[in-house]
């Protein structure tokens, strides 16, 4: 038995799901099929029954969850003290999503690892309401990302600016002439949208919410290469931060009347110790928070 599988056992046990638990990981489904399937060889239990799409624990299951879940804490703990001896542990886990990443993640790769060869950046690409349980779980240092600071109170929020949503169409639609444009309007033609775990969901969704409006959703996606792609070639508009479109894109960027906002900044765990490391990182974040 491997730490390995230990941790993707009691993953598919937190969610009772094989494919979640895989894009938590973010690792492949059959990576972790292929752990459990090794782990209940090797001790001759049969950990899980399927009932419908859920997977759940037998009581052989629930007993070797008991067991492991402490050691594998116990492992962690140890593992987080030895990797952090030091204030300056020249190591950060850190998040950003999309929208953000397009404009800043050059800097942080380029200019600031120029800067900083002796920090080691472990970067995961993530939605902001992904990114924010992986830091309330502690598998992340800190996160650049879009928030809404009610999320939880577990979390410290270090605001860097507001945001500003808009509709984004392909310049060669007929709609890319206009200055300004409703959501009741932006809504009524086909839509690519971010899926749910990006926090500019939750804001276009209220506000169609309140609104009452029903949008014509064609396609909710992760990727925003997606997005752009169906943007670009007019199958598709969407609504993105203004800051995630690049000059040489042939996409019209449309403000919204209102006008829609959204929170970005750095969240790091309430009560965590921030590393010398950490906030060479975060001085760097804010001085670009202009450009981001």
């Amino acid at each position: 038995m491997t730490i390995i599988q230990v941790k993707y056992f009691l993953e598919v046990c937190k969610w009772s799901s094989i494919s979640k638990a895989s894009g938590m990981l973010h690792v492949s489904q059959p990576t972790v099929s292929v752990s459990i399937h090794n782990l209940e060889k090797e001790t001759g239990l049969n950990l899980f029954k399927r009932e419908g799409k859920q997977l759940l624990l037998t009581e052989e299951g629930e007993l070797v969850r008991s067991k492991l879940g402490p050691l594998l804490e116990s492992f962690d703990h140890v593992n987080e003290e030895i990797r952090d001896i030091s204030k300056n542990k020249n190591y950060i886990k850190l998040a950003i999503p999309l929208q953000i990443g397009v404009g800043l993640l050059p800097k942080i790769l380029g200019e600031f690892k120029c800067q900083h060869p002796e920090i080691q950046l472990d970067i995961v690409e993530s939605g902001g309401i992904d990114s924010l349980q992986m830091i309330e779980e502690g598998t992340l240092d800190l996160a650049v990302t879009n928030y809404d600071d009610h999320f939880s109170n577990d979390l410290q929020y270090m605001k860097l600016k507001e945001n500003e949503i808009c509709f984004c169409i392909s310049k060669s639609n007929p709609m890319a002439f206009k200055k300004e444009i409703s959501l009741k309007e932006a809504s009524a033609v086909p839509l690519v949208m971010l899926n749910g775990g990006f926090f500019i969901n939750r804001v276009i969704h209220a506000a169609w919410q309140n609104q009452r409006l029903s949008p014509h959703v064609i396609l909710n996606t992760s990727q925003l290469h997606t997005v752009k792609n169906l943007v670009v070639h007019d199958l598709a508009a969407t609504f993105l931060m203004k800051q995630a479109i690049l000059p040489d894109e042939p996409i019209q960027i449309i403000p919204l009347v209102p006008k829609l906002f959204i929170h970005s900044g750095i969240v790091t765990k309430k009560g965590r110790q921030i590393y010398s490391d950490e906030k060479k990182l975060i001085e760097f974040i804010r001085r670009q928070a202009v450009g981001i």
